[in-house]
């Protein structure tokens, strides 16, 4: 999230909370997940981007990069082949 440049902790409140972050998959499927769910001080949801499984980087069919969101019961937000991640403004 740093290197996106979002504002985290103290700094996530008012106009940042309107804030997104976009995943996009190499086919075109994207998911968003607000700021304040990611953030560990409010809504402090598991996200991981992995390269690697197991120790081992991950295939074409996974990679280059997989995000996994961690206590999802179903795991249409973990998305497979990552190639963006953006920060984005809500209107």
């Amino acid at each position: 999230m740093a290197r996106l440049g979002a504002p985290s902790g103290n700094a996530l409140r008012g106009p940042a909370l309107l804030m997104a972050v976009v995943v996009e998959a190499q086919d075109g499927y994207r998911v968003v997940f607000t700021l304040g769910e990611l953030d560990p001080l409010l809504g402090k949801a598991e996200v991981v981007l992995a390269d690697r499984c197991n120790g081992a980087m991950l295939d074409a069919e996974d990679g280059p990069f997989r995000l996994a969101v961690a206590g999802d019961t179903r795991g249409a937000r973990s998305v497979r082949q990552v190639v963006t991640l953006q920060l984005v403004a809500v209107p």
